[in-house]
């Protein structure tokens, strides 16, 4: 029938109470954006690609400028395929790839390399270097002693911790051996260094909130997460200073909100989470037992551990699921990084 609105017009014309929360999922192939009314379903959204950058074999980036400028479109587009506007949004939440980082000029805000991916390869021969040096084997052996005494959790997988290219550690010792730039603002203390979340954070708030959030902090080889706090162990052992590292807060948190000039409102950035713990928690995994396969660029596969991290072997390393208030979700993940290529290569045989 004439006159009939379609839900965006009819959505557009109610009154202007808030009531959509945004969902924006940074990930290793594309870019998206959901908008969710009050009862979680779907109003709009948008995808872009993620354009990764291969400057040299083995190596994977991001250009941090296009990805800002891809991150600003999809929510544009996304709100206005709901046919809502961006006052009717009360919040967002950001799901993103892990481990993959970059460093900033604390003072100017700009960016001192492209962001280096999870997948990057520059750093593999300090991985190998690493994991069979004398230091290594007297920190194992040092670690299997103390458990053997104290029996501790902590001591036994500090015992089976070994270095691995997807981790940030390396990769961040890298850059730091070779950009004489980030090794002179880290002397000056001028140096922010922050996985995707943490910058894009940095970013929505004009410079005014630097954190990242126990997920994502987890999954960078530089996290104890028994004790809930950066690794001094790791960091010392690999010379990176604690200084240099973004406090850590609650996965669902207030994170402050969107500088209004961004999209004209204020927006409260409520949630960081990384995505294979945010993929964990859309699967409802919410039991001790409860397992999660994804298969995309990556195959993971998590157990939920309940709120104490297993003692693991035969691939499985422990890792934050999340933590919301008091509650502290543990999660055992294995992971195979090629999936995506691979099936990729498949397809065009």
């Amino acid at each position: 029938m004439s006159g009939l609105l379609t839900d965006p017009e009819q959505r557009a014309q109610e009154p202007r109470h808030p009531g959509f929360v945004l969902g924006l999922d940074v990930g290793s192939s594309v870019i998206r954006c959901h908008v969710y009314d009050r009862a979680a379903r779907v109003c709009g959204s948008s995808v872009q690609k993620v354009e990764n950058l291969y400057p040299q074999i083995g190596w994977v980036e991001i250009d941090p400028d296009v990805l800002w400028i891809q991150f600003v479109a999809v929510i544009k587009e996304a709100v206005k395929a709901a046919g809502i506007q961006m006052n009717q949004i009360v919040g967002l939440g950001i799901s993103t790839q892990r481990a993959t980082f970059i460093t900033w000029n604390k003072k100017t805000g700009n960016h001192f390399h492209n962001f280096i991916s999870w997948q990057d390869l520059r750093a593999v021969e300090l991985v190998k270097s690493w994991n069979n040096s004398l230091l290594m084997k007297i920190f194992h052996s040092s670690c299997r002693v103390l458990h053997f005494f104290t029996r501790s959790k902590r001591l036994f997988t500090a015992s089976l911790f070994t270095f691995t290219t997807q981790q940030t550690s390396l990769r961040l010792v890298w850059i730091l051996q070779n950009l004489t730039e980030v090794q002179k603002a880290v002397e000056e203390e001028n140096c922010c260094f922050g996985t995707i979340d943490t910058w894009l954070l940095y970013k929505l708030t004009k410079g005014s909130v630097y954190a990242t959030d126990f997920s994502n902090a987890s999954t960078t080889g530089l996290f104890d997460p028994y004790k809930m706090c950066w690794s001094g162990m790791i960091t010392s052992l690999i010379s990176i200073p604690l200084s240099l590292l973004p406090p850590v807060r609650d996965t669902s948190h207030n994170f402050g909100s969107v500088d209004e000039e961004i999209f004209g409102v204020p927006i409260p950035i409520v949630a960081l989470v990384a995505d294979q713990q945010s993929a964990m928690f859309g699967e409802c995994c919410f039991q001790t037992g409860d397992v999660k396969l994804t298969m995309g660029t990556g195959t993971f596969l998590d157990i939920n551990t309940g709120n104490s991290l297993q003692q693991t072997t035969g691939g499985f390393y422990p890792l934050i699921g999340w933590k919301i208030g008091q509650e502290v979700v543990c999660l055992a993940e294995s992971n195979a990084g090629d999936t995506g290529t691979a099936i990729k290569w498949a397809q065009q045989l």
